[in-house]
């Protein structure tokens, strides 16, 4: 795998000896060998839509009863019933109030607009011919739960010490009031398993039937997958193992005494967070999740069937490195407020430990970032940008953090023998990055997204651009490290005395490169099956001074790097012709984006970003008519195929082609802000979808 190009060594400076090479880098051998399950990565990438397009009808289509406000001794809500151990879990209060509040939405429109039914339909029909996801399967579909939920839903994630099959899923709901269609829906589910090879088995807990599938195993198979169901007047437990099923039964008879979820420290950390103040007796309109990210990462990793060979294991990695200090997240998703079609306000919790002097440690404390005062949108933000986001971070401080985490990968001290090979290999540019590059790096860094049609693999460009305290300082890096890139070359710009490189991919062999690459597990041998394109086939690079600024001594400024040299070329020139009138901060929409964010408190943040959801989304839409969409060439995509799709991957039949033209659905596409604070106990995740 190329980060960016075969001979790019801007990013990677440096030339080790042979034996490093040999030593430390042996230690993490093999490719990036992420195998998934043809099935289970069509699933991440393209039933999550199908199944999303279908609820949404669902919802629409769906005439639920009224909200249950049963008194707390006739009702034990499903929140109470998952235990302390879970990964993570999605809740929905109200289903009943959840789909009323959707129909009031644009996107509920969009989804019920003429022009969309085609689609619609076909997504309905694929949807319920699937009932797994994502290696997770209860027999349930979530448009048969929309159906008999009277009130709330809870989904469950859960670990399991098994080394064949350590996670479980577990769905409980409300089905008060609606018996009858609960029992039409459990003998459809009786019916499609028996059709597909399931044993049924009959047990109970009490006088409480539970209905035990065994699923058909495929050849090869050693783990046994089940389906359990039980239900009742009142709620429906159904998971993937039995010990699920009657753990939560004991629970709601109150003979199980173990820790719940709802009573544990970071829940209640995050859900103090936030709460937002509720009329009584009024359940939430949305959707609530909660999740602790390292659990909840090995679950995905093991449902996902993500096997690293040979390779560092990442989460063990980040845990060692102090990641863990990031104990959870969590968030709602209100529906249909007055304002907005989606309010999200969320917060990862990652609060001080008693007697530990700082709340991070080794590499984690490089994941801070610093709130600074609002303020406008540079001028040189052009009006064709789809977004804008500014995250504001001390670059300096989070570079020498990483230092450990560096050591830690490769088994071996080597970060600063890295950084002093950059400095004094004579056939490298000889960059002091340690003196000369690092401490000239600012506090915010500026990220740009558009796309260009009619859409192609190249359509959606990406801008980033560092603030730096020294450009002069940093030009020299820059003209140093292209002078020794066989692929880099020096392309006209619109500013006299502004540098603007272009790097672009060549098939040319740099044996040192593969070898040093190879050895970390990311070569790019031509000869292997698994080989991996670049991130990048071509890329850009300047450095430029900030507009107005007096040349004085140390000059502040930028240094810019685009994924698309035509848009690093067009934000030159608008840094030519500073104050004119077509930014993107003028730009009516996004005056009122930015005004919801100053109300919502945003005046200090560690993170803003203001999209115009109608132009990010119109190249992926184009591509995605032309069953092309992972084939684009940008970044995200990239790396989305390598993390989800195996090699030889037969991609699903969505029916793309019964899509209407963008034309029709552009203006249901309105436009989203988002900002996070850092606080003494974590930060803040919040952000809406105008209405």
């Amino acid at each position: 795998m190329r980060l960016l190009g075969p001979h790019n060594r801007f990013w990677r400076l440096y030339r080790l000896p042979h034996a490093h090479a040999h030593g430390a880098f042996q230690r993490m051998t093999a490719h990036n060998s992420a195998t998934t399950h043809p099935a289970q990565a069509c699933s991440a990438r393209t039933i999550c839509l199908a199944v999303a397009i279908s609820v949404s009808a669902a919802v629409n289509a769906i005439s639920p009863l009224s909200p249950k406000t049963a008194a707390a001794d006739d009702y034990k809500p499903a929140i109470s019933l998952v235990p302390d151990t879970a990964a993570g879990i999605l809740r929905i209060p109200s289903v009943p109030t959840l789909c009323d509040a959707w129909k009031t939405t644009t996107l509920s429109a969009m989804v019920n607009d003429p022009s969309m039914k085609p689609f619609v339909d076909a997504q309905k029909k694929l949807s319920e011919e699937r009932t797994s996801t994502l290696g997770f399967n209860i027999g349930v579909r979530p448009k048969e739960v929309l159906e008999i939920a009277s009130g709330e839903v809870v989904v469950a994630w859960l670990p399991f010490d098994d080394l064949r099959r350590p996670f479980a899923l577990a769905l409980v709901a409300d089905i008060r009031g609606n018996r009858a269609r609960a029992d039409q829906v459990v003998a459809k589910i009786d019916a499609d398993m028996k059709a597909n090879g399931a044993k049924l088995q009959m047990t109970s807990f009490g006088s409480e039937p539970i209905r035990v599938y065994t699923l058909k195993p495929v050849p090869g198979q050693i783990k046994i997958d089940q389906v359990v169901l039980t239900y009742n007047d009142t709620r429906l437990i159904a998971a993937d193992r039995d010990s699920v099923v009657t753990s939560m039964l004991e629970s709601v008879a109150g003979t199980n005494k173990i820790a719940k979820l709802e009573t544990a420290e970071d829940f209640l950390g995050v859900r103090k967070q936030i709460e937002t103040p509720v009329a009584e007796n009024t359940p939430m309109a949305g959707v609530q999740w909660f999740a602790r990210p390292l659990a909840m990462g090995r679950i995905v990793k093991e449902a996902a069937k993500i096997d690293r060979g040979r390779q560092v294991d990442i989460l063990n990695l980040l845990q060692r490195q102090g990641f863990d200090a990031v104990r959870a997240a969590g968030g709602q998703v209100s529906v249909g407020s007055p304002e907005f079609d989606l309010m999200h306000k969320g917060f990862i919790w990652a609060p001080s430990v008693p007697g530990q002097a700082e709340r991070f440690r080794l590499a984690a404390r490089a994941i801070q970032p610093i709130n600074l005062p609002a303020e406008s949108i540079p001028a040189w933000v052009g009006s064709k940008i789809a977004s804008f986001s500014q995250l504001n971070w001390n670059m300096s401080d989070a570079f020498w953090h990483v230092e450990s985490l560096v050591d830690d990968a490769f088994g071996e001290v080597i970060f600063r023998d890295i950084l002093e090979g950059i400095r004094d290999d004579e056939d490298g540019p000889r960059i002091d990055i340690a003196k000369d590059v690092i401490p000239n790096l600012g506090k915010r860094l500026f990220i740009l997204t558009d796309n260009v049609m009619p859409a192609d693999q190249r359509s959606e460009r990406l801008l980033v651009a560092i603030e730096t305290s020294d450009t002069a300082a940093l030009r020299k890096a820059v003209r140093r490290t292209m002078e020794v890139e066989s692929d880099a070359s020096l392309i006209p710009g619109p500013i006299p005395g502004v540098d603007v490189y272009r790097v672009l991919r060549t098939n040319e062999p740099n044996d040192f490169e593969a070898e040093l690459f190879d050895d970390l597990g990311l070569g790019d041998d031509e000869n292997d099956p698994n080989r991996q394109p670049p991130l990048l086939n071509q890329w850009a690079i300047t450095v430029i001074d900030a507009p107005g600024a007096a040349n004085t001594g140390k000059q502040s400024g930028y240094l810019i790097f685009s994924s698309h040299p035509e848009l690093l070329l067009e934000t030159l020139g608008r840094f030519a012709k500073t104050g004119s009138a077509d930014a993107f901060g003028d730009d009516a929409e996004v005056k009122v984006v930015l005004n919801k964010l100053e109300k919502m408190g945003a005046q200090q943040r560690a993170y803003v970003r203001v999209a115009r959801t109608n132009l990010t989304f119109r190249a992926k839409y184009g591509l995605m008519q032309e069953g092309k969409l992972r084939e684009s060439d940008s970044v995200m995509a990239t790396l989305f195929r390598r993390i989800f799709i195996s090699k030889g991957e037969e991609d699903i039949d969505l029916n793309n082609d019964k899509l209407p033209p963008f034309e029709k659905i552009e203006k249901y596409l309105r436009p989203a802000g988002g900002f996070s604070q850092a606080t003494e106990t974590g930060w803040t995740l919040d952000g809406f979808l105008l209405k």
